[in-house]
């Protein structure tokens, strides 16, 4: 007589998965960003979490910028976050550049007043055809700026203002003086270390 396998029970994971608020680092006022599921909270950290700076500000012509977040430690159903960086959606890049327009790109390493290492990458977009020596002078004019005002500042003011576009506007005034822009963004942001 043949033996009949006893089937075992399956588990569902679904059951034994948590809903976990994901808050924002101080410098963007702790809100709640979002709610992600795990069955153990060990498995959060390290995550990494993208979110519209509209959802932050409630501004909605800021739907672009998109802010990076990594999850460092989870408390209780709280799950909390460190800034990684930021970047502007491709689609919103694409938009900006036009035809006879001199795309010049300027990406620098930049060190804070509190020791933190950021690389920042801005981009330009001058109207007609600039000279090589006249991109040079911008791109050295994009990494002066961004490390004048890195140095005077801690993490939290420089990212804040890099966001907002204060940093950006001081650049576009400089290097204007050089060459007519049309338009200067800060595209990308990264921390590569802290102290």
């Amino acid at each position: 007589m043949a033996k009949v396998k006893r089937q075992r029970r399956k588990i569902d994971t679904w059951k034994t998965k948590k809903w976990y608020d994901i808050i924002a680092p101080p410098m963007f006022g702790e809100q709640e960003i979002g709610e992600t599921f795990s069955s153990d909270p060990s498995n959060l950290v390290g995550r990494t979490i993208e979110v519209p700076l509209s959802t932050l500000t409630g501004n909605f012509s800021k739907q672009h910028v998109i802010l990076k977040f990594q999850i460092i430690e989870v408390h209780e159903k709280m799950a909390k976050t460190r800034f990684v960086g930021h970047m502007i959606t491709r689609e919103y890049m694409r938009s900006l550049i036009r035809r006879k327009t001199t795309r010049i790109e300027g990406v620098s390493d930049v060190v804070t007043k509190d020791g933190v290492k950021v690389r920042i990458k801005a981009l330009a977009l001058a109207l007609g055809r600039a000279q090589v020596l006249q991109e040079k002078l911008i791109r050295k004019i994009l990494h002066d700026v961004a490390a004048r005002h890195a140095k005077k500042m801690d993490l939290d003011t420089f990212i804040h203002d890099v966001v907002i576009g204060k940093i950006p506007s001081a650049m576009y005034r400089e290097a204007g003086k050089i060459y007519p822009l049309k338009r200067l963004e800060v595209r990308k942001t990264e921390i590569l270390s802290s102290p």
